[in-house]
């Protein structure tokens, strides 16, 4: 049996639910979660823990708002992490949300590590910056390989949805670089037409690589967490 804490923030207050999981069992919560601000939202959670190789693997949908066709921000995550016993990892900041998930852990412990590189576990991170619409959105996910990931930022104002979405997949590909499959939309106000945008690429990692059309400006960085290399090939000057 295993414990996955679930933190989401929207800048302004943090909603934490904590579901029980079995290895090879999909695990459901849906229901109310309340903020130290006292703000009440309605938060969804599926979860899948599952071994690969030497790591743990965990498929999520996350999903928090103020309930059906409420007005006012939400945002919708779905995406697949390696994580280990007592780790957290913070697998998701796009616009004012923060994504954090817990592992196993011990109240009042501190958690292995915070980070996405944590040793063994083969995790990526993506950043996509995007301009489009009079908007501008960053979206950082971290995430495995060859896995499908969806992020929605949403905006509900006066019964009509605008905000910020992206598809993404990414795998190894030819000459050590990465195939990024991309769907991206992007649109906050009503005074301008929402961009929608998609394409195959290939990234070299650790290296930002912009796109632009007519209408818009996009970039992606993916990065494996290698240490950078330095310029003198790693010989430690004189102190």
């Amino acid at each position: 049996m295993h414990s996955l804490a679930v933190r989401i923030s929207d800048g302004r207050g943090a909603y934490t639910q904590t579901l029980q999981l079995t290895e090879g069992n999909q695990a459901h919560f849906t229901g109310p979660v309340t903020a130290a601000n006292g703000v009440t939202r309605q938060i969804i959670i599926n979860a899948l823990l599952a071994h690969d190789g030497d790591a743990l693997d965990l498929q999520y949908q996350l999903e928090l708002s103020g309930g059906q066709k409420a007005e006012g921000r939400s945002v919708q995550v779905q995406s697949e992490v390696h994580i280990g016993p007592g780790d957290e990892i913070t697998v998701v900041r796009c616009g004012p949300w923060t994504v954090t998930l817990g592992l196993d852990a011990k109240p009042g412990a501190k958690p292995r590590s915070a980070a996405w590189t944590i040793p063994g576990l083969p995790n990526y991170r993506l950043t996509a910056n995007m301009r489009a619409a009079g908007s501008k959105e960053q979206c950082v996910l971290i995430g495995r390989a060859a896995s499908q990931s969806n992020i929605m930022d949403g905006l509900r104002q006066r019964g009509k949805k605008y905000g910020y979405i992206l598809n993404t997949l990414f795998a190894p590909g030819d000459g050590g670089k990465f195939s990024l499959q991309y769907q991206t939309e992007l649109g906050f106000s009503s005074a301008a037409k929402t961009v929608q945008t998609q394409n195959e690429v290939m990234l070299t990692l650790n290296k930002r690589q912009a796109f632009s059309g007519q209408d818009y400006a996009l970039d992606f960085l993916l990065e494996d967490g290698a240490p950078a290399k330095k310029a003198d090939g790693g010989k430690k000057g004189k102190p």
